[in-house]
């Protein structure tokens, strides 16, 4: 006999013994308390097919999903402070280019970000192409944070200007 037949022919034997008990009990508190066993009886009957349940299966399906949200929780924050980082390096950049243009000089900077104490990306350190300005070094240190030890000046040499000069 299959299994959903042989549940199914439970429940209405399950059924029909706590009809003919109802039957057979007299009337007042006995019959209130037939009808409650045989109530609980029918709910067991019914039920009975969740007790043979297979549940470790289901308890490491959860468990692999449970895995698999926070893989992807972990790599959407990753992106989240990529994109984060690449918008904070590139104000910062416009910043100090702002800042140089105010005092005449023609610089580019390039900004390193990387995660500060709290893991937000704060930049780390700042290389400019140009000649050296001690009021730009400063206006960074101040403005962004960045210390002078951490500002990388790149200035053009003597050989490399004459060089450009003759080609």
């Amino acid at each position: 006999m299959g299994p959903v037949r042989q549940w199914l022919l439970g429940v209405v034997l399950t059924a029909f013994a706590a009809a003919l008990a109802r039957q057979l009990a007299p009337e007042g508190k006995e019959s209130a308390a037939v009808r409650l066993v045989g109530g609980l009886l029918l709910i067991l009957a019914l039920l009975r097919p969740l007790a043979g349940a297979e549940w470790s299966s289901a308890a490491l399906e959860a468990g692999s999903f449970r895995l698999q949200t926070e893989e992807q929780a972990r790599a959407y924050r990753e992106k989240q402070i990529e994109a984060l980082s690449a918008v904070i390096a590139e104000k910062t950049e416009t910043y100090i280019w702002d800042k140089a243009y105010q005092l005449g000089l023609d610089v580019t900077a390039s900004v390193t970000v990387a995660a500060g104490e709290s893991g937000i990306p704060l930049p780390e350190s700042v290389t400019l192409a140009g000649p050296y300005s001690p009021a730009l070094a400063a206006a960074i240190e101040e403005g962004v944070g960045v210390p002078v030890e951490r500002q990388y000046w790149l200035e053009e040499s003597e050989w490399t200007r004459k060089e450009s000069e003759r080609g």
